[in-house]
């Protein structure tokens, strides 16, 4: 590029300064330059052109790697754009600086910004030459030169970055007046310690200790004589003196250095044969930048983190837009320590993988999340898929995926899956906060009831009716059991008719308080207004009798957390990554705390322990069993309608752990069930909530347990373990829906027999109930209403005494029918059952007695 006359002119007029002036040393003295008279106008000219170019250098802090920490602050990745770590100068090798000096500005400590010598002798060969061929840049020039480069890249100008590198008069002018003025502000050993943090080293990596780690796995201040002088060579030509591409360019160019270092006596005879004999030595040491490739499977954990800072408002302090706290996290030099157990990770990874391989044929997968109750701490986040997204989309068995199974959608997750009677618990809480029992009895069996049996806000749910059911259904039907016996079993009759005794909307904001939401935002089923005006919500429906039965699609991450709450206490705190961000200066940044409150009443939550201690001892995951050290754990199994979705979620005093098992992808429009699959090089007829998901989290609780205190949940109020029971009222000879209502409005279930029996009240009529009138019998049960055929000769109206209620209690729940002649039917054929299909999760298992 030509250069402007009056560029070529102020530079043949600075050569000529210089070559007058050097030696007053004028020019490092000042910042303008006195007019020469025998350079006439165009002097002056010149003069007033110099003197007129801006002289503050605004400098902005270098790009920096930022690093993520685990909990026990091991790295789990860097973020850069380019691989710097800025260090102070008393961190860098003498020989460092020694070497970089004596090659690239041996008058360093001489002269004020320029050298007088070299910038002569560049004047005067451009000049003939009409080239910009000689440079005779200083430390300090090149200091500048960088600055003015890394400026112009943080504000995303390009072309101010290349105008930065051109090799012109203009810019060599601009840079020189910098200089003079730089020198005034610093001292020699900041501009020294400034260049050698912003020198670039080849690639991405920036500055000496960045070099330092990458080239020989050391530190800037533990740089050798002849390491140090290898990366002093690179400065001129990073590409050309590569060690690790041109060993060969490196080495020659190391010794130039090194007999340059001799020359101006920096380092002795002795040493200077003992570098030159050395061999490279180079120990490249890759950095990883970003998630993919992180070590023991963190992938996930550090996306999530990643998507976390970016997008949440709640991280504004880095800046205020994703784009802004994007550009923190990769340039900022951010220190952020996260809440990652890395022998939980492993123990999570270990589990997950060796239960369903990466690559199984089966292509189903497995999520975990583990959260520590009373600090939402996030211990791990881990899943059998490896982190990174397949060349090939379409190859369903690459083992890769970048979708985070645990997490919600906007985080880098799928849009969630249904939780299945993993969901109950929170209906369970919501039954013992209205002061019911654990121990009150309900209707087990399967049926339909219609929607206005449900009230949601105050008000009947509008709609059609609701078919529910159990598995063996048979062995169910006409069947009450208690809560706590329903509750370890996972049986939905008992689920639905607690649901029908409460109100949607506060399960729902029960659920709401433990911080459950949908994974991913849809639209409002339940309010028509905003569905059409495209509205979506992450809230629960109050207008879907199933909810109960966990048909919302949730992440598991939201499971951990929740169920966290009951391990604490009804404490509930935000499911928490970040725990610290420094900035460059170590410095601490605002971040969102886990924002912990008392969510749920103490006494419920230790109800709700109590409610779900049973379903690993004798209720769906008892084949799964305690933990080996006996330590106390509660949880709960949930499987979803035909085996899509299963899941166990449980939690110790210390620990909280979900899992999730599933084939997460979409085949001719539906996901397929787990059920008659070969998973895992086994094949399972039936999968439920504690086939798959359940042994995974035995394993990853019984590692991550070891070395803790066995610690045992409190006990809840007496209140929550009471029986309580009502007398039944005397209903013969009423109308059916007459007797029904009566039966109800005392806080019975009402069922009618299907077969009549002759009995001396008028046909039609009532002519018995089991339990009879005036016995005693659990609140909330059911009464099972026969009818009259008629005929009967009055000898024959004899209730049940409520024998077979009583010794049915025992067994599950008695179905004493009166006989006809005054007898209870003694042995009551009452018994629970586990046996639970659709949403009711779990392996089969009889659940006798009551607890």
């Amino acid at each position: 590029m030509p250069l402007a006359p009056q560029s070529r002119n102020a530079l043949g007029l600075i050569g000529a300064f210089v070559a007058t002036s050097m030696v007053g040393g004028i020019l490092a003295a000042g910042l303008a330059m006195p007019a020469v008279g025998a350079s006439g106008i165009l002097a002056k000219n010149s003069v007033s052109f110099f003197d007129s170019l801006p002289s503050e250098l605004k400098t902005t802090p270098p790009s920096e790697t930022s690093r993520l920490l685990a909990a026990d602050g091991s790295t789990i990745t860097t973020f850069f754009e380019e691989n710097r770590r800025t260090v102070s100068l008393d961190k860098i090798s003498p020989f460092m600086q020694k070497a970089i000096v004596a090659i690239e500005d041996s008058r360093f400590y001489k002269h004020g910004g320029i050298d007088p010598k070299g910038l002569a002798r560049a004047a005067i060969v451009n000049q003939i030459t009409h080239r910009s061929s000689q440079g005779a840049s200083t430390l300090t020039q090149q200091y500048v030169k960088n600055v003015q480069i890394e400026a112009a890249i943080a504000r995303g100008d390009t072309k101010g970055a290349e105008a930065a590198r051109r090799k012109d008069a203009s810019r060599k002018i601009q840079e020189i007046r910098y200089a003079v003025a730089l020198e005034k502000v610093m001292t020699k050993d900041q501009i020294l310690n400034g260049y050698l943090n912003i020198a670039a080293f080849g690639g991405t990596i920036n500055g000496v200790e960045a070099a330092a780690r990458y080239y020989f796995r050391t530190t800037a201040a533990k740089l050798t004589l002849p390491q140090a002088a290898t990366l002093a060579g690179m400065i001129q030509l990073p590409g050309k003196f590569n060690p690790q591409t041109h060993p060969a360019a490196a080495l020659g160019r190391r010794n130039i250095v090194l007999a340059r270092m001799l020359e101006l006596k920096v380092i002795d005879k002795p040493a200077y044969d003992a570098a030159v004999a050395s061999k490279i030595g180079t120990k490249i040491t890759p950095v990883v930048n970003g998630c993919a490739n992180t070590k023991h499977q963190e992938g996930y954990y550090c996306e999530y983190v990643r998507r976390l800072i970016i997008g949440s408002d709640e991280f504004s302090a880095l800046g205020a837009t994703p784009e802004a706290r994007e550009d923190a996290l990769m340039r900022g030099g951010l220190t952020i320590r996260t809440a990652m157990e890395p022998k939980i990770m492993k123990a999570a990874w270990k589990a997950v993988k060796e239960t369903i391989p990466p690559k199984d044929k089966s292509n189903v997968s497995t999520a975990t999340v583990t959260v520590e109750p009373g600090t939402g701490n996030v211990l791990s986040i881990q899943q059998n898929k490896t982190y990174g997204t397949p060349a090939n989309l379409k190859k369903r068995h690459s083992g890769l995926t970048s979708i985070n199974y645990s997490v919600d959608e906007k985080w880098g997750g799928g849009s969630g899956f249904q939780t299945g009677s993993t969901f109950k618990p929170y209906t369970l809480a919501t039954w013992l906060d209205a002061g019911k029992s654990l121990n009150a009895v309900v209707p087990s069996s399967g049926g339909t009831a219609p929607y206005s049996a449900f009230t949601a806000c105050g008000s009947t749910v509008r709609g059609g009716s609701y078919t529910y059911a159990n598995a063996n259904e048979g062995r169910t039907n006409n069947a009450s059991m208690s809560v706590w016996d329903g509750t370890a079993g996972s049986v939905n009759g008992v689920y639905i008719s607690m649901e029908k005794q409460l109100d949607l909307c506060k399960i729902r904001k029960t659920a709401e308080n433990l911080g459950v939401h949908l994974a991913a935002p849809r639209d409002d089923v339940c309010d028509s207004e905003k569905r059409e005006a495209g509205v979506e919500t992450s809230r629960l429906p109050t207008c879907v009798p199933s909810l109960t039965l966990g048909v919302e699609n949730i992440a598991p991450m939201t499971m951990a957390g929740a169920y966290a709450a009951f391990s604490a206490g009804g404490k509930f705190c935000k499911p928490t990554a970040v725990l610290q961000i420094l900035d460059r200066n170590k410095k601490p940044v605002k971040i969102p705390g886990a924002d912990c409150k008392q969510a749920l009443d103490k006494e419920v939550a230790n109800g709700v322990n109590l409610g779900l201690s049973r379903v690993l001892t004798n209720g769906t995951a008892s084949s799964v069993g305690v933990l080996p050290d006996g330590r106390p754990a509660s949880g709960k199994t949930g499987t979803t309608n035909d085996s899509v979705d299963t899941w166990f979620v449980g939690y110790t005093r210390q620990l909280a752990t979900a899992v999730w098992v599933g084939d997460p992808d979409t085949y001719s429009g539906k996901r397929e069930s787990l059920n008659r699959r070969t998973i895992g090089g086994r094949y399972f007829p039936n999968v439920y909530g504690a086939t798959i998901a359940g042994p995974i989290w035995k394993k990853i609780m019984t590692t991550a347990s070891q070395g803790m205190e066995v610690k045992k949940f409190d006990q809840p109020a007496s209140k929550y373990l009471t029986s309580p029971k009502k007398a039944v009222p005397d209903v013969r000879g009423k109308s059916p829906e007459e007797a029904k209502a009566i039966l109800e409005d005392e806080g019975f279930e009402a069922r009618i027999a299907d077969n009549p029996v002759q009995s001396r009240y008028p046909e039609g009529s009532v002519a018995s109930t089991s339990p009879g009138g005036g016995s005693s019998a659990a609140e909330g049960s059911e009464i099972t209403i026969t009818i009259s055929a008629g005929g009967g000769d009055g000898n024959g109206d004899g209730q049940g005494d409520g024998n077979g209620q009583g010794n049915g209690q025992g067994n599950g729940q008695g179905n004493g029918q009166g006989n006809g002649n005054g007898q209870g039917d003694q042995t009551g054929q009452g018994f629970g059952t586990g046996d639970i299909f659709g949403t009711g999760g779990g392996l089969p298992g009889d659940i006798f007695g009551t607890h």
